[in-house]
């Protein structure tokens, strides 16, 4: 197949994505799934008796004379259930769905400890909804419990076909189920979808197996599976270092051009002891021709993937739709109406309708400095293709401006603005009734330094296209950034603030932000009271970075604050690129200024550290989450701000062990993989915010090994990791579905991220969909986009 022309044919289908793009389903998870060699299969039930059923929520059952279980249920409800209304706003309805109904089939009286996967079949008739949904579980009641103490482990929210047989299948081998007593199917109630919604949920299921395939996916740890390679399944740079990892005895790899057949590159399979075990690598580098490829490695052929200098290119189309797919407030094609028009915020006896910008994840949740943060990595990947791409270009461009729309709308013009909503269910649009659900209004300084910096850089980029809307940027930015500054010097850093994104914010992050965001205005306005605020911050974030004391094992990392107690983590929403993305700005905006070379050194170091920690993951090129102090686990206050919804006192002693089992640096310092995470889990954004750090210095320093680092964040995602599968759905090969629970699959959609299992500091990738780890959720496309920009830009020599 020409990937490039069955790409260009997907992209004018979708009207350059104004209609969303289409997935090859024959490159999916769950294609392989369904191909799979089954060794044993056991009935669980036999298609008539109702005696092993229990339900629980709002329904009717029968079993139809087919040997079918016939399920309905409704799209609505008067009233919030009390088991999903968290209790810090229960009124509002919360991150609340209608409730659910759920079958629950009793299989105390089989062994299912053999076997690895359960397998069912379910039609679904759900008269105007676009994507019905259902949750799979199981309950286990061995030595280790299932669902686990977050309700994470144990569930698998399946996408379904509507009106359609669905065969689904569900690999359970990773998690325990030495003592399985029941399997659960729950039909969630999210409302009927905005403009053509119905009333009923239908569903029958049959045909509940539990299988022992051969050969399981690779779910745990670090090694693929055996005789296979883990590669960039989307393609490579024509730049920069292109490897991948295998599992073999070979001796010998080739390179085969996939059009004509002929071997384009041969090479040895290459040996790599690592902190994680030992390794088989394949290196390919010398390959840069622009073509087709794949790799054979004795009987074992990969499938085709690019080398081009475009390739991020192609994925960037892709994560534009997936934005497209989940704006807010906008009747997206095959996908929904209309949306959360009956979401408002009020403020100083005035109120606004709190739709638009994009969805926060799939439950449809919204956060004012995500969607900022999305506009500005827009904004910035659009400049490297304006002269080279420029549908693209115009395309990114569009995009961005619903974004910038929703954050100029979402200010009330003295500090104050809208910032988040926890919904999880489609709203009817009316206000006045029990489903609406208020936005929460704020005046922190954070959020509004990131968005005067965001419609600064808007202003800018808007200047030559609309010169009317660049104007209004203009006048937010300095007005928000004044009411930022303000707000800052008085209150300082803010007090938490439930299901705000920025609330985990150090003094060290406010800084950086004020410092970025100074720099974003003073190239519009060039007045002198922004230069000083420039220096003023980038100075106090240099006073914040380790630079090398004794005991210490690393540096150049992050504190919280100067008095360097406490270092910078990240395990959700992550910004560990916000320090170097400010001083870089600062010199930019000051070449002249005398503290510069300070700056400039404190980059640097940065860089080095970046380096420093790749030594910790190779041959993969996951930048781990980072250097972890074993005091840490005894400061309560920071743990409140950083580990959200989590109880300190039960989860204390799990800190300690997750960090026992990292790395050991010496002197009570170890380096964790992965975060040190409990409820919220997987980590796109923090390794992504990271390969962010590595293109802006490595394009500023022109130091290739820096690129090289966030490039890997990219080819990470795009299957080079132990399970070898894509993370971005429709893009490469072996993508699978994700917990997407209101959008259904979509093209271009990525998860929160790899997770690992218990306090282990290992990648686990269960094919379980589900909140956190394996959710869609739109944080990780835009820091895809801003590495994108920078390794788009030094393509195209952008001036940095």
């Amino acid at each position: 197949m020409n990937l490039e022309k069955d790409f260009e044919q997907r992209l004018m289908d979708s009207f350059y994505v104004h209609i969303p793009l289409t997935a090859d389903e024959q490159k999916t998870a769950e294609h392989r799934a369904a191909n799979k060699t089954v060794v044993s299969s056991l009935d669980l039930w036999d298609g008539s008796s109702m005696e092993s059923w229990s339900f629980d929520g709002d329904g009717e059952c029968s079993v139809s004379a087919g040997g079918e279980l016939v399920l309905k249920t409704w799209s609505r409800a008067d009233r919030w259930p009390d088991t999903e209304v968290r209790a810090d706003n229960a009124a509002a309805g919360a991150y609340a769905t209608f409730g659910s109904y759920i079958a629950k089939l009793d299989v105390r009286k089989y062994d299912l400890s053999r076997g690895n996967r359960i397998r069912f079949e379910l039609y679904c008739d759900c008269p105007g909804l676009h994507s019905p949904i259902v949750r799979v579980g199981f309950v286990n009641n061995g030595p280790v419990k299932i669902p686990d103490a977050y309700s994470r482990e144990g569930f698998h929210a399946m996408n379904l076909k509507n009106h359609s047989w669905n065969t689904m299948y569900w690999e359970i081998g990773s998690i325990a189920h030495d003592k399985v007593e029941e399997i659960s199917f729950n039909m969630h109630r999210y409302g009927k979808e905005p403009s053509a919604g119905g009333d009923d949920l239908n569903f029958k299921i049959k045909n509940i197996r539990f299988e022992k395939v051969e050969v399981p996916d690779v779910v745990h740890g670090w090694e693929c599976q055996k005789g296979t390679a883990v590669f960039s399944t989307a393609g490579y740079s024509v730049r920069g270092s292109k490897t991948a990892v295998a599992n073999t005895e070979e001796k010998q790899f080739s390179i085969i051009d996939s059009a004509t057949g002929k071997a384009v590159f041969q090479g040895p399979v290459q040996q790599a002891s690592g902190k994680h075990g030992d390794f088989s690598f394949l290196d390919f580098t010398e390959l840069k021709s622009e073509g087709s490829y794949h790799i054979k490695l004795g009987t074992y052929e990969s499938e085709s993937f690019r080398v081009s200098e475009t390739v991020f290119e192609h994925t960037a189309w892709k994560l534009v739709n997936f934005l497209f797919c989940e704006r807010c407030g906008f009747p997206v094609p095959g996908k929904h109406g209309t949306c959360h028009i009956d979401v408002t915020a009020r403020h100083d006896g005035v109120s606004m309708t709190y739709a638009g910008g994009w969805h926060d994840a799939a439950d449809v949740s919204q956060q004012t400095v995500q969607t900022a943060e999305i506009l500005h990595a827009l904004l910035e990947a659009a400049q490297p293709v304006k002269h080279s791409n420029r549908l693209l270009y115009n395309r990114m461009m569009e995009e961005a401006n619903w974004g910038l729309d929703f954050v100029l709308r979402t200010r009330f013009g003295d500090g104050y603005r809208a910032t988040n909503s926890g919904i999880r269910r489609w709203t009817d649009n009316l206000i006045g009734n029990m489903d609406d659900c208020p936005a929460v209004v704020h005046n922190h300084s954070f959020e509004n330094f990131i968005c005067a910096g965001v419609e600064a850089y808007a202003a800018e980029c808007f200047e030559e296209s609309d010169p009317i809307l660049a104007w209004q940027c203009a006048n937010a930015a300095r007005e928000d950034f004044a009411f930022a500054i303000e707000r800052f010097r008085s209150v300082g850093l803010e007090e938490p603030v439930n299901h705000e994104h920025a609330t985990g914010a150090s003094i060290s992050q406010y800084y950086a932000a004020a410092c970025w965001s100074a720099a974003q205005v003073y190239a519009v306005f060039r007045e002198d009271e922004y230069a000083q605020i420039i220096a003023e911050f980038a100075g106090k974030i240099a006073e914040c970075q380790e630079k090398g004391t004794d005991g210490i094992p690393l540096k150049g990392f992050f504190y919280r604050d100067a008095t360097k107690k406490s270092i910078v983590h990240f395990n959700h929403q992550a910004r560990d690129q916000i320090f170097v993305q400010a001083l870089e700005a600062a010199c930019g905006a000051l070449p002249d200024h005398p503290e510069k070379p300070q700056w400039e050194s404190a980059m640097a170091l940065h860089g080095k550290y970046l380096k420093d920690l790749m030594n910790y993951t190779e041959p993969y090129g996951m930048i781990p989450a980072g250097i972890h102090a074993m005091d840490e686990v005894d400061d309560k206050e920071t743990f409140a701000r950083v580990q959200r919804h989590v109880d300190y006192d039960r989860e204390k002693e799990n800190y300690r062990e997750q960090l026992e089992k990292a790395v050991p640096l010496g002197n009570g310092y170890f380096l964790k993989t992965f975060p040190v995470w409990f409820s919220f889990r997987g980590n796109s954004a923090v390794h992504l915010s990271m390969g962010k750090a590595a293109s802006i210095l490595g394009v500023y320093f022109g130091d290739e090994e820096l690129l090289d680092i966030a490039r890997e964040q990219i080819y990470w995602a795009y299957g080079k990791n132990p399970s070898g599968q894509s993370l971005i759905y429709g893009d490469g090969s072996n993508y699978g579905q994700q917990y997407t629970a209101l959008l259904g699959e979509t093209v271009g959609e990525m998860p929160v991220g790899i997770q690992t299992r218990g306090n282990e500091d290992l990648p686990y990738w269960p094919p379980a969909n589900i909140a956190t780890y394996r959710e869609v959720w739109t944080t990780p496309p835009g820091r895809w986009l801003w590495i994108a920009a920078d390794l788009m830009g030094a393509k195209a020599g952008k001036p940095k």
